[in-house]
């Protein structure tokens, strides 16, 4: 368990469509999507914290503004099987757990919002 924990919240718009929502290929539709993490960290450094805000906040941010404006459907990562908010999440998981691990942390949770009130977390290093 990690002493501190940092959060950091970004959003985007793009659009998607499952490929088989109850049975059939769903209407592509647009989302305002909202992505936070929790990234842990164990020790603080010399000046007394745990990470810069504006590091991890940068790192959050920069992944998820490649996808703003985009049809998810056609992200080679996160379009296949399906581009559900749990397949984004995954996605981002990896992508953001290499840079955090520089800055000296583990990524802990990942939180998509699907739209204002639909959310999945996602707990990567989660033992079930």
């Amino acid at each position: 368990m990690s002493r501190w924990v940092i959060h950091s919240r970004a959003s985007f718009t793009a659009s998607h469509g499952l490929v088989r929502y109850r049975g059939l290929p769903e209407q592509s539709h647009e989302h305002r999507w909202e992505v936070a993490i929790e990234a842990g960290f164990d020790t603080l450094n010399e000046e007394g914290y745990a990470a810069d805000f504006d590091a991890v906040h940068a790192l959050l941010r920069a992944t998820v503004t490649s996808l703003d404006g985009t049809d998810l459907n056609r992200h080679p990562e996160i379009g296949l099987p399906s581009p559900t908010a749990e397949r984004l999440a995954e996605v981002l998981a990896a992508r953001l757990a290499g840079p955090l691990a520089e800055l000296g942390g583990r990524l802990l949770t990942i939180t998509v919002w699907e739209g204002p009130e639909n959310r999945i977390d996602y707990h990567p290093d989660q033992p079930w």
